[in-house]
């Protein structure tokens, strides 16, 4: 069901191109206009730990600097045993399956609670997280997906569209709804009619103030009904993915402060908060769940979190040196470079995975180009590249990486 396509025109998110889904009508019937007492969200005690610990150099429960955090967000929608399977539709088996993963790699289950104030600096997470999304209020969510994170202590977040909160036919209920609440679920919005991106163009194509109103009833008007049912909404996720520059702007309007795309990535602490990248998760497509988990590979294109990507070794010496491992209270990276004819040293760039470019300083007299950690690492691995320019014009680079364990595991026994 679902069809993955390509936005054209103005875009949005800072992509030269953004992703959406056309999913199937789903002829919901009108939510229940009965008002019930909303329950307050209470996180159970160990949401989101591992269960079990595992022999890994990756300790999940190491609290690292705000920019050393990475998360996958997962999407997810509907689960049966018996229906047929479709990109909307995943085997519930399959589920507990990608589950079972998340905790045998070691992954930090987050809430969305938690997600806003990482975010927002207010708290410090593990390097690697994942936060579980389920969208538009599927009954199998509750009979299937739900069982199974209880089961497994994960918090999760369900984004609703308020068309669609019956009960009637594949459709869950208010009261399903807050006894998931009660073990660990967030409630986000969905709009009120979840319309498809082409519905959301058409819109938008009469006008200003007509597309205002619109949005006034679809993302408005979502939150305020979700808010008397559940409690306080303040996320939203894009209706197929859809999204334009009035959409991001009018969102603090109605009370959201944070929004979620289908455009797949790992979230970064500077990620905009209106645009947050998202893995959606394909029933026939188990490739995508084992990108989103793979936190190691720089492709991520095979469920390989262990391989690390090789490349011919520097042309000079390096610090750590390609491949090694070193502790995670290890102090600098550095390149000697005195074996590099014609080279300008101003021109020396240093890149360092997860930091992006850092203040490198270069030696003149020895040559030596030298980052000093502002932290202690706590990522898995490191990857670190050096461009540079010789004086005759040429672009010049090379790559390593490194491993960083716990220096417990570097100690001599």
């Amino acid at each position: 069901m679902g069809k993955l396509g390509i936005m054209i025109g103005l875009m949005v998110c800072g992509l030269a191109a953004g992703q959406y889904f056309e999913p199937p009508p789903m002829n919901p019937d009108p939510v229940s206009q009965v008002k019930e007492t909303p329950q307050e969200f209470q996180r159970d005690p160990g949401v989101g730990a591992s269960r079990t610990p595992h022999d890994t150099p990756y300790d999940p429960s190491i609290l690292v600097p705000t920019n050393q955090t990475r998360v996958a967000v997962l999407g997810y929608h509907n689960f049966s045993n018996s229906k047929p399977v479709t990109e909307m539709l995943m085997r519930t088996t399959e589920f507990r399956e990608q589950m079972e993963t998340i905790r045998n790699l070691n992954l930090r289950v987050i809430s969305m609670q938690e997600f806003l104030a990482w975010r927002q600096g207010l708290l410090r997470l593990p390097a690697r997280c994942v936060l579980i999304t389920l969208d538009d209020g599927w009954k199998s969510v509750y009979t299937d997906a739900f069982p199974v994170l209880k089961e497994y202590g994960y918090p999760f977040t369900l984004f609703l569209y308020t068309k669609y909160l019956s009960g009637r036919g594949d459709s869950m209920t208010p009261a399903m709804i807050r006894e998931m609440q009660k073990h660990g679920a967030t409630i986000g919005s969905h709009s009120t009619s979840h319309y498809y991106p082409s519905r959301w163009k058409q819109a938008e194509a009469q006008g200003k103030d007509f597309f205002q109103a619109f949005m006034d009833v679809e993302m408005g008007d979502s939150q305020k009904k979700l808010s008397d049912l559940f409690g306080t909404i303040n996320t939203y996720c894009y209706p197929g993915g859809f999204v334009t520059p009035a959409m991001v702007g009018s969102l603090p309007n109605y009370g959201y402060t944070a929004a979620f795309t289908v455009i797949p990535g790992k979230v970064r602490a500077d990620e905009d908060m209106m645009c947050i990248h998202r893995y959606m998760v394909f029933g026939t497509d188990p490739s995508i769940f084992r990108r989103a988990v793979d936190f190691d590979s720089k492709s991520s294109a095979n469920f390989t979190p262990e391989k690390k990507i090789t490349n011919p070794p520097p042309p000079f010496p390096v610090f750590p040196s390609p491949g090694s491992k070193v502790s995670e209270d290890f102090e600098q990276i550095s390149a000697q470079l005195d074996t590099i004819e014609k080279l300008d040293l101003s021109s020396v760039q240093m890149l360092v995975s997860g930091f992006g470019r850092v203040p490198a300083q270069a030696d003149p007299a020895s040559r030596v180009v030298q980052w000093k950690l502002p932290v202690r690492i706590y990522m898995p691995s490191l990857t670190v590249q050096l461009n540079w320019r010789t004086t005759d014009g040429k672009k010049m680079n090379t790559k390593w990486s490194f491993d960083v364990v716990p220096a417990k595991l570097t100690e001599n026994p």
